[in-house]
């Protein structure tokens, strides 16, 4: 019984989501996004932010009967910014949140999320609760290299990039991350 309520449960999420999307919902402009990164930490220089505003055009499918339906097409925003440690130059941050407006693509990953652990001599992935948000988190041990992915309020995507990093350090970048500013853009 439980299970079923899950999965009814998922499709209504999935499908009010789709819903969101199909309205025309306009991403957060990427200016504000800027003002979630985080600031720079001591011991990092930071590069000038990034940001950007992406539109693609709806696909259009021709019906049996000749008539044009246009479907999907997106709005996006993103907002990043790289950080680089003074002590070591190659140890290098990067930060991007992505506002895809409920794209049911940009989300794929994190619709049927579910915890887990696959740790080896090489590295691991993990997906885990954090905050409360879905996380994947992946670290490769030998170049010292890791990726966190979340998002927060089924709508904002967090994306965070270590390069000469130690495993779980992403983890205190993600709290960096103005999170309560990005609720109330929701």
């Amino acid at each position: 019984m439980i299970k079923r309520l899950f999965v009814v449960g998922l499709f209504v999420a999935g499908f009010a989501v789709a819903s969101l999307a199909q309205k025309g919902i306009e991403p957060v402009h990427y200016v504000n996004l800027i003002y979630c990164l985080p600031r720079t930490p001591e011991g990092y220089e930071k590069t000038k932010p990034a940001g950007v505003k992406m539109t693609t055009p709806p696909e259009v499918i021709i019906t049996p009967t000749g008539e044009r339906i246009a479907k999907g097409g997106a709005n996006v925003t993103e907002a990043s910014r790289q950080y680089a440690n003074k002590a070591n130059p190659k140890k290098v941050i990067r930060v991007k949140i992505t506002d895809g407006a409920y794209n049911a693509k940009l989300y794929a990953e994190f619709r049927t999320f579910r915890e887990a652990s696959d740790e080896g001599a090489t590295g691991y992935f993990k997906s885990y609760k954090m905050d409360g948000y879905p996380v994947h988190e992946h670290y490769a041990k030998q170049d010292r290299q890791g990726t966190l992915r979340g998002v927060i309020e089924g709508r904002f995507i967090i994306e965070i990039t270590g390069f000469g990093v130690g495993p779980g350090e992403l983890v205190e970048w993600w709290r960096e991350i103005d999170i309560k500013r990005l609720i109330l853009m929701h």
